[in-house]
């Protein structure tokens, strides 16, 4: 039983690869997971059950990246870059599902809730540190942090930044977020952070305009 799930969740996740969330249908979904269409139902449930649960293995992947990057607000960020381009194509067809989805939708609540818990971990170790501003709320720094990075995403999910831009942005976007909240040496990195990010973008248009 378990096989045959693990099989489902995969044929759906290539399905949605090449096709689009649109375009899984259950039958589809049967005949290259090699069951039936009542199988599927009996296994995981209909079609946004599929993508639930080929969410939360994938989720639960990510996690394990994530946790080994607890406590650095940029090895987050690089984490969930390097997770979403493990399988791009894959990952742009379903953040345009789950960041169209209403904030209630469980499968975007299990996402979001992942990376969130990481977010507010790395703020919560600078603030320890003591080179986290006092005035700084920290609730909303998270929460502008986790847009901010949804956004970039959805640059690239939509073809705007290659696989490298995406990352520099990313990483530009949190660095500068950071420099006005916090002092220190973490300042300093995060400007070092901006700046390499920076320049590897002036590089590109450079060699994109010869």
């Amino acid at each position: 039983m378990a096989e045959r799930r693990e099989r489902i969740l995969e044929a759906a996740r290539g399905l949605v690869e090449s096709r689009g969330y649109e375009g899984l249908t259950m039958r589809e979904l049967a005949a290259a997971a090699g069951v039936t269409v009542p199988t599927v139902y009996n296994l995981i449930g209909g079609k946004h059950a599929v993508l639930f649960a080929a969410v939360e293995e994938q989720t639960s992947r990510f996690v394990a990246d994530l946790e080994r990057a607890r406590g650095d607000l940029l090895a987050v960020v690089d984490a969930t870059v390097r997770q979403l381009l493990r399988r791009p194509r894959y990952y742009r067809a379903l953040l345009r599902v789950l960041l169209g989805a209403e904030p209630s939708d469980p499968a975007r609540r299990h996402v979001e809730r992942a990376l969130a818990t990481e977010i507010r971990t790395a703020i919560a170790r600078l603030d320890e540190s003591g080179e986290l501003a006092g005035w700084v709320d920290r609730r909303l720094l998270a929460e502008r942090l986790h847009a901010q990075l949804d956004m970039t995403s959805i640059e690239w999910a939509r073809g705007a930044l290659s696989a490298v831009s995406f990352r520099a942005a990313a990483r530009f976007g949190a660095a500068t977020a950071m420099l006005g909240v916090t002092v220190g040496a973490s300042r300093d990195a995060f400007e070092r952070a901006a700046r390499d990010s920076q320049a590897d973008a002036h590089r590109r248009r450079r060699r994109a305009a010869a």
